[in-house]
């Protein structure tokens, strides 16, 4: 099982101290290659249809020894669902996702459906400056002390429960849509938050 670091098109903030030293894989989904170099991460692949990378950065991959997994403009899928399946069969255990950010709320959306549909691996976390949104099926999350977390039913939640948070929740369903579960704070640096059924992500304000 392995590390990986994927890097998507759209407005990318995070910073490098946010990111790990090392990454078994990393992914540059077309656009989203030239944010890698900008942290001075070398990918070691590159995914999509190339309509949005800068050609000097796709020639500057291919120079440091990249894989180059190149699709139909044409496809029926998106680059992340790409990169995700190809994440997937390399074994990814844990998946970074940076970029994807910006004004094109379809976009920011679809991104969001799109890594919450993903089943294939025990954890993803989407980096912002600002937030981490982390889909996880753990159940205890190290977080820092204080920090502002959401939890965003991305569906109905059976049986939620949250501890070690201002506001503990023991055991409650949780109707899709609702904001029952938003602007939470954590109490000590690991909070413990379990459902019998249900989808969701965990938001916390980095």
């Amino acid at each position: 099982m392995s590390n990986i670091l994927i890097s998507i098109n759209g407005d990318c903030t995070v910073e490098r101290n946010q990111l790990k030293n090392e990454y078994e894989h990393i992914f540059g989904v077309d656009g989203g290659t030239e944010y890698l170099y900008k942290l001075f991460l070398q990918p070691t692949q590159i995914i999509g249809d190339f309509d949005s990378i800068d050609e000097n950065t796709k020639k500057r991959a291919i120079r440091d020894g990249a894989d180059i997994n190149s699709f139909d403009p044409d496809k029926d899928r998106t680059d992340l669902e790409i990169a995700l399946d190809v994440a997937s069969k390399n074994k990814g255990k844990d998946i970074t996702i940076i970029g994807g950010e910006g004004n094109d709320i379809d976009h920011l959306f679809g991104n969001l459906l799109t890594i919450s549909s993903f089943h294939s691996t025990e954890e993803i976390m989407w980096v912002t400056k600002l937030e981490t949104i982390i889909f996880s099926t753990k159940q205890f999350f190290k977080i820092k002390k204080n920090s502002t977390f959401s939890i965003l039913p991305l569906s109905r939640i059976e049986n939620l429960s949250i501890k070690g948070a201002k506001w503990d929740i023991d055991n409650e369903n949780i109707p899709y849509g609702s904001t029952r579960t938003l602007r939470n704070s954590a109490l000590s640096e690991e909070i413990f938050i379990e459902a019998k059924n249900g989808k969701f992500c965990l938001i916390v304000k980095n």
